[in-house]
């Protein structure tokens, strides 16, 4: 235990004087307990008391003297106290930030995407203005530029997933320029020079033309159906001349309903008329496979393509009327609509195609009857059979829409 130097008196490493002489104690180091006031600036408030032996009344220079050389002992501690940065007192000297401004988002012109209008920052003028004012900053909101369309509602989008207002759109498009060129390229190859190769090519040059010119939704939709069953309807006629797919007036239609059908299916997935259209659409193509004896065509196979190759195509078209039949599962799947309308089309082409190579390439060598020229309508035929089934089922949107709105109107009227 350390003593006093001048009396030789027990002292406490925590005294600053002796209590007996009121002489300091070298090396000591009271506990002087601090308390600091609440203010801006963290300005430390003098002791209100200390810690220590008690100092009698008589001894007040000594004390004095002792509370100096406390005072020395314990400056680096209130030095790094004070050095701290008062957070508290900053942010209540700071002026009060007002929050940045909020711009409505809104629509494209094209209603695909979203896009939101930014205020332009404003250059540094200098020390003297550091921050702008409010009125500054509410004339250059006034002033920005605001984005074409109405704002985008959290109603509207949800809206817009459940009920659509114009799907298919892109796809319908570019299915159609790009079959079409594709399908012209085959026809000049194919066709030669005939009428009958310029009355396909005519068709396959509008269908491309309606999918490139800006038009409304139903008009584009409506047009594409028509132009796609003039089409069809040429290559069912050489089909017919040739003896080529016997009952293609069905096929076609059944591929075409069904096809555009379970599209329709896939975009509304509650719509009551989805289901009676792809009711119809199955029975039709299901009443061809009966009738063409898709059930007996695998009994009778022989070695060649020929039998086997139209054969797979027909059982698989017959397999795809049954896989239609998922539409009708509940409306919180699509239940593969979009997938079973895409096999239908791709097959339908595959099995007409098969059909073509086969007359063109007979088993028994024998004078061909088919011509460049059919072979031309029938490809455009095609090509108008993928492109009227899409568009049907934006024909079925437009129908089901109306529909819809009519019901709400009368709705609205009654008492």
């Amino acid at each position: 235990m350390p003593k006093c130097n001048s009396c030789d008196a027990a002292v406490l490493r925590t005294d600053a004087f002796c209590g007996v002489c009121g002489e300091p104690v070298p090396g000591g180091k009271p506990v002087v307990p601090i308390s600091r006031e609440s203010r801006q600036s963290g300005v430390q408030s003098a002791p209100d008391r200390m810690s220590g032996t008690f100092v009698p009344p008589s001894a007040t220079a000594a004390s004095a003297r002792a509370m100096a050389v406390v005072a020395i002992s314990d400056r680096e501690a209130a030095e790094s106290r004070d050095a701290e940065v008062n957070r508290t007192g900053i942010l209540a000297r700071e002026p009060v930030s007002e929050p940045a401004p909020v711009l409505p988002l809104h629509r494209k012109k094209n209603g695909t995407e979203s896009e939101r209008g930014e205020q332009p920052t404003a250059p540094d003028s200098g020390s003297s203005t550091a921050r702008a004012s409010t009125a500054d900053r509410d004339a250059s909101l006034a002033n920005a530029p605001v984005p074409p369309g109405p704002p985008i509602l959290a109603s509207d989008l949800l809206r817009e997933q459940m009920r659509p207002s114009s799907p298919g759109e892109k796809s319908l498009r570019r299915t159609a320029v790009l079959l079409s060129a594709v399908g012209a390229a085959a026809v000049l190859f194919t066709g030669g020079v005939h009428p009958l190769t310029f009355v396909s090519l005519a068709l396959l040059i509008t269908m491309a033309t309606l999918g490139l010119t800006p038009m409304s939704y139903q008009g584009r939709a409506i047009m594409l159906f028509l132009v796609g069953t003039v089409a069809t309807g040429v290559a069912i006629w050489q089909q017919t001349l040739h003896a080529i797919a016997p009952g293609g007036v069905i096929l076609a239609a059944a591929a075409i309903l069904l096809s555009g059908s379970l599209l329709f299916r896939a975009y509304y997935r509650g719509a009551d008329l989805a289901r009676v259209v792809v009711t119809l659409g199955v029975l039709t193509l299901g009443s061809w496979f009966v009738l063409s004896g898709g059930h007996e065509s695998l009994v009778m196979l022989d070695g060649n393509w020929h039998s086997w190759a139209p054969a797979s195509t027909q059982m698989a078209l017959g397999l795809l009327a049954l896989l239609s039949l998922m539409a009708f599962m509940d409306s919180s799947t699509r239940g593969g609509s979009h997938v079973w309308a895409v096999a239908v089309l791709v097959v339908y082409s595959i099995h007409i195609g098969l059909l073509v190579a086969s007359a063109v390439w007979p088993v028994v060598p024998k004078p061909i009857t088919i011509q460049g020229p059919a072979i031309a309508a029938i490809i455009a035929g095609l090509v108008g059979t993928i492109v009227a089934g899409m568009a049907l089922a934006q024909v079925f949107v437009v129908v089901y829409r109306a529909a819809s709105n009519r019901v709400k109107a009368r709705a609205s009227v009654a008492p």
